[in-house]
């Protein structure tokens, strides 16, 4: 039987919401940022009507959830006749992206350069989860972190300091407005820095990645966002259970 989530039937709805902005998105996911908090930036980014659900009752749902994991995202139109389900963290982002247009200029080079710029990241994010974050053995957690600073972590942050100043250190990968590589950039400097502090991310060390940060900080509708009761509790419960 088809899941729900990837039921033809809903071409439908997607036809009818992929340029919508208007709509309500319900992203369910637990009571912290994890993977959850890109697509909750992108929502804030475009305007749109966020509600956070938060999975006090996973036990109970995460049978039906198309992989048995979150975040998962239901868009609903404005009169709320329409709505559309997403699995996945990367879909949920890349759709949201592409709805408020975070994709560049609208053209294939710029969209392909945004999601190179953005995948590399993301690995990066994978990997510190993995080897890192979620890793509950302190010993374990501290053998990890040498070498995942040296092999992983060092490597992204050259790479993308050069690219980052070979587009004039404005703040975005890609011409002169946020993308969605901005914004997973500006979620990994959050990780790295609580594993290392400044010791290799500031403005002084690296200035073109540290203006990434800058340039999201302007966006109003993310500073109202992060000053919010919510995000605040969030954040909280975040530091707690991730240390970030």
């Amino acid at each position: 039987m088809i899941h729900p989530f990837f039921d033809p039937a809903q071409n439908t709805a997607f036809n009818a919401l992929a340029h919508k902005t208007d709509s309500t998105f319900e992203i369910r996911y637990f009571h912290v940022h994890g993977m959850g908090a890109m697509s909750r930036t992108i929502a804030v980014i475009g305007g749109g009507k966020l509600s956070n659900v938060h999975a006090e009752d996973w036990a109970t749902f995460k049978p039906t959830a198309p992989f048995g994991v979150m975040p998962l995202l239901t868009e609903t139109s404005a009169d709320g006749k329409t709505k559309l389900k997403i699995a996945e963290s990367d879909a949920i982002e890349r759709y949201l992206a592409r709805k408020f247009g975070l994709f560049g200029n609208g053209s294939v080079f710029e969209e392909v350069l945004v999601e190179s710029f953005a995948s590399n990241t993301q690995a990066l994010i994978n990997q510190i989860f993995d080897k890192y974050t979620i890793i509950q053995d302190p010993a374990v957690k501290a053998a990890n972190k040498g070498p995942l600073i040296d092999q992983h972590v060092a490597r992204w942050i050259r790479h993308h300091e050069d690219h980052l100043q070979a587009n004039g250190a404005t703040g975005h990968y890609v011409g002169d407005k946020v993308t969605l590589a901005d914004v997973k950039t500006d979620y990994v400097i959050t990780i790295i820095q609580a594993m290392t502090g400044e010791e290799l991310i500031s403005e002084e060390k690296t200035p073109a990645i540290w203006k990434v940060r800058q340039e999201m900080d302007k966006i109003e509708s993310v500073g109202v966002w992060k000053a919010s009761e919510e995000y605040k509790s969030i954040g909280k419960d975040n530091y707690d259970l991730l240390g970030y």
